[in-house]
């Protein structure tokens, strides 16, 4: 039985060992690894052996066997014995050519094992050998461990959690969202065409009750290794950790991935962030963005290790479907974090509000994958935390162009400053006041309704199949929104000049975060 089939020794070592001084007599000169090292002295030992063995023998009564050495050099080739050694005395004085010739004939490898080298002390050799790689093997995994756990302390954990288990396995690891999308990337991003395959990979496992991952090899030199990360996630929401090497994984690659996975796990957990709640996060962003708050811009700043003076709000809308079971709000908001590279992020209902800390002059980069993980996303202006307001009023206008535009990501630019920034604040808030009036005189909720409507319909260019898109909500009712905005007015809806007034109107009455509360005073 073989000590452990998880660690082989090259033949190679055992024969370079001086101390057993063993000589390949015959068969093939390329490389073989050693499973393990067995002794007999039976005529037939194949019942008892296993594929890659080193079977020691004296060659006791083999000579006396019907066909000698030949039918017992094609048996154990037959069963895969890696190769054959030979102890000279003291029944033979040397390897009997006979024994060498059929060794030849079935490409056995034959070692000479002199006089002076008991069977036990190559057994020994071997065992040492593998406790060797054992300890070698352990220490790896304790450094990789310890640098995988370090990259998921870090800023831009999953990212950087996948990046170092590309460096600590011999594959390229790719993250897929429950879409296929890639979250993350170790080593070089595959071909299309494998990026295909791992994503039909991944579906089969979100779609699957049961399986949890699956493995196999494309060719001779490509194996592919999907593992789904353990959040307990329903299936469809799942994240898939993906890897593709040119040869199977290691035992100690695999025990590497397992530690990767769990750590991933923690990460999309909604516990992690800052040691507290995702729900505390994103009450601590709502308070942000609503209210003027200054003496929490040191913390933030250290919580996600961030340089500069400056905050960006983002604001996002999600084009998938909010039907029960869809998505695990955890998995969204670790992919959303790692997306956008902050951890201070507000995701409900297929909204989301992010801050990124940054530097004035150097805002955050807009990411690339946005299209691919269903959002439309809206940068403001980098801004002081006690702008938040102001940056979350200019995000939200940003988000609605993008969605009126069908653009995928709006980022707020000095060149968009436009005409009505020539007027100045008291004087717009109070014309749109007044503009707005008998709308204001109703209840709060219904006058919201009527704003928003408005708002998104001259934001769509007066497209009703387009507003209605984006409210959710049938043409019909967008229409007979828009007759009740254009009674209670007096306006005629269809003017140009009339809908320019409306809209600064409205914008102002936005940047003054009335728009959300009917625009009040």
């Amino acid at each position: 039985m073989p000590l452990n089939d998880a660690f082989e020794v090259p033949l190679a070592e055992l024969l370079a060992n001086p101390s057993l001084g063993l000589t390949q007599v015959a068969g093939p000169a390329d490389t073989v690894s050693i499973r393990a090292v067995a002794t007999t002295e039976l005529a037939d030992p194949t019942p008892y052996v296993e594929q890659g063995e080193l079977l020691l023998t004296s060659g006791l009564g083999l000579a006396d066997e019907p066909g000698g050495f030949g039918v017992y050099v094609e048996r154990v080739a037959t069963a895969g014995v890696a190769a054959l050694g030979f102890g000279v005395e003291p029944v033979f004085p040397s390897v009997p050519q006979e024994l060498v010739d059929a060794c030849e004939r079935h490409r056995l490898r034959l070692l000479d094992v002199p006089t002076g080298t008991p069977f036990v002390a190559v057994s020994r050799a071997f065992t040492e050998e593998v406790a060797r790689r054992q300890h070698r093997e352990f220490e790896a995994e304790a450094r990789a461990m310890g640098a995988l756990a370090g990259a998921a302390g870090g800023a831009d954990p999953i990212r950087s959690l996948v990046r170092e288990l590309a460096r600590r396995t011999s594959a390229t690891v790719v993250l897929l969202d429950p879409d296929g999308n890639a979250l993350a990337t170790g080593g070089r991003l595959p071909a299309p065409p494998i990026r295909q395959l791992l994503r039909d990979h991944a579906a089969s496992l979100q779609h699957s009750g049961t399986a949890l991952a699956t493995s196999s090899a494309v060719g001779d030199r490509l194996h592919l290794n999907l593992q789904v990360v353990p959040t307990g996630s329903s299936v469809g929401s799942r994240l898939v950790l993906a890897l593709t090497s040119p040869n199977a994984l290691t035992l100690s690659e695999r025990r590497t991935t397992a530690s990767a996975l769990w750590l991933l796990a923690a990460l999309v957990s909604p516990r992690y962030a800052l040691e507290a709640r995702t729900e505390g996060i994103g009450a601590l962003v709502r308070l942000l963005t609503r209210h003027r708050v200054d003496d929490l811009d040191q913390l933030l700043r250290s919580g996600a290790a961030a340089v500069g003076e400056h905050w960006v709000v983002v604001r996002g809308q999600s084009s998938k479907p909010l039907g029960r079971g869809r998505r695990d709000t955890a998995v969204d908001i670790a992919t959303m974090r790692t997306v956008l590279g902050t951890p201070y992020l507000d995701l409900a209902d297929g909204q989301l509000t992010a801050l990124i800390p940054c530097d004035r002059a150097d805002p955050p980069a807009t990411p690339s994958d946005v299209a691919g993980l269903g959002w439309a996303l809206a940068y403001s202006a980098p801004f002081r935390i006690d702008e938040l307001p102001e940056a979350t009023a200019q995000a939200d206008r940003m988000l609605r162009r993008a969605l009126a535009g069908e653009d995928v990501v709006m980022v707020h630019r000095a060149a968009d400053v436009a005409l009505d920034s020539l007027v100045q604040r008291d004087e717009a808030l109070a014309f749109a006041r007044s503009v707005l009036r008998n709308v204001h005189e109703l209840p709060a909720d219904q006058a919201t309704v009527l704003l928003s409507t408005l708002h998104t319909w001259l934001a769509c260019h007066g497209s009703t199949e387009r507003t209605s898109t984006i409210l959710g909500v049938h043409r019909n009712t967008v229409r007979h929104r828009l007759t009740q905005v254009s009674t209670l007015l007096g306006a005629d809806l269809q003017d140009p000049e009339t809908r320019m007034t409306l809209w600064f109107a409205l914008s102002w009455i936005g940047d003054a975060g009335g728009l959300a509360d009917g625009g009040r005073p």
